[in-house]
C-alpha cells in the first residue's frame, strides 16, 4: 500500500525533518506534507503555525486628482480682463473728448500733390570685350616669329593680355568720368570692378608663366600700368567719397604714364617733345 508505505517512512525520520517539511509546504507534495502534520500530532509535537496572510495592498492610482481651485484662483482671470476692459474703454473716451476741440480748429488739410520722380541717368560699365579683342590681336602681331612658334608660351602671353586690356580699358573709361566730372551714384561701384579685374591680372602674374624673354618683358610693362592705374582709382574712390575734385596734376600725369606704357604695348611709341633751354637753367 502506497500510504502504508509512506507512513512507515515518516516513522523513520525525526522529528526535525518532520518540522522542516511542515515549515516549508512550497517546496514538497500537499500529500507530502499533510503525512508529515499528521505524524508530528502523533508525535505530541507542537505544529508551526500557518503565516497569516499579508493584508492586500490597495492598488495604485496613476491617475492625477486635480485639487479643488479656490475662489480666487478661479475666478482671478475674469476680474482682471473685466478691469482691462473698462480701463480702455474709459481711455479711449478720454482720449475721444480731448480731441474733438482740437478736430473742430484744425484747417481743413490741402489735398496732397502728385508725386513727382526725378529720372537718374546711371550709366552702365562697358565689358569692353570687343576693344579687348582688337587689342590682343594687335598685341600679339607685336611678337616676333619665333615667339609666336611657341603657341603653349603664346597662349599663356595672349591669356595675361586679354585681362590686362580688360582692366585699362574699364580704368581709362572711369579716369575720363573723373575728368570731365561726369560720374554718378554708381561711380565707386565701378571702381571696385575695376579695381578687381587689375588684381584678377595681378594674381596670375605672380605665377611663373615660363614664358619667351619678350614675353615677360612686355608683361612687365602691363604691370607697370595697371600698378599705377590702381593707384588712381584708389585716389578717385577716397576724393568721391570725401566730395573733393577726382583730378588735380598728380592724376593727370599718372594717367598719361599708364597711357604710354599701353601704347608701347600696341607698337605705338609716343614721342616726348625735346626740353627747350639750357641744362644749366633747368
Amino acid at each position: 500500500m502506497a500510504t502504508s508505505s509512506a507512513s512507515d517512512s515518516f516513522l523513520q525520520k525525526t522529528t526535525e525533518e518532520l518540522l522542516y517539511l511542515v515549515r516549508h509546504p512550497e517546496l514538497y507534495h500537499p500529500a507530502l506534507v499533510a503525512e508529515a502534520g499528521r505524524e508530528l500530532r502523533r508525535r505530541g509535537a507542537e505544529l508551526p503555525k500557518p503565516p497569516a496572510p499579508e493584508p492586500a495592498a490597495s492598488p495604485l492610482s496613476l491617475e492625477y486628482v486635480e485639487p479643488e481651485p479656490t475662489f480666487l484662483a478661479r475666478w482671478w482671470p475674469g476680474v482682471v480682463l473685466a478691469a482691462l476692459v473698462l480701463g480702455l474703454a474709459w481711455w479711449g473716451l478720454r482720449s475721444s473728448q480731448q480731441a474733438a476741440p482740437a478736430a473742430s480748429q484744425a484747417a481743413t488739410p490741402k489735398p496732397a500733390g502728385p508725386i513727382v520722380l526725378e529720372a537718374v541717368k546711371v550709366e552702365r560699365l562697358p565689358d569692353f570685350e570687343v576693344e579687348t579683342r582688337a587689342q590682343v590681336a594687335e598685341v600679339r602681331s607685336q611678337l616676333p616669329a619665333a615667339d609666336r612658334a611657341d603657341t603653349t608660351a603664346t597662349g599663356r602671353y595672349l591669356r595675361m593680355a586679354r585681362r590686362y586690356w580688360l582692366a585699362e580699358n574699364a580704368a581709362v573709361h572711369l579716369t575720363k568720368q573723373a575728368r570731365t566730372g561726369a560720374v554718378t551714384g554708381v561711380f565707386p561701384g565701378q571702381v571696385d570692378l575695376t579695381l578687381e579685374r587689375i588684381s584678377w591680372f595681378m594674381r596670375a602674374k605672380a605665377y611663373n608663366q615660363h614664358l619667351t624673354p619678350t614675353m615677360e618683358a612686355r608683361l612687365n610693362l602691363m604691370h607697370q600700368g595697371l600698378t599705377l592705374r590702381r593707384s588712381s582709382l584708389q585716389s578717385f574712390k577716397s576724393r568721391y567719397e570725401a566730395q573733393m575734385e577726382l583730378m588735380d596734376k598728380e592724376e593727370e600725369r599718372v594717367n598719361q604714364e599708364a597711357t604710354g606704357l599701353a601704347e608701347e604695348l600696341r607698337g605705338h611709341y609716343q614721342r616726348k617733345a625735346p626740353i627747350q633751354g639750357n641744362i644749366t637753367d633747368l
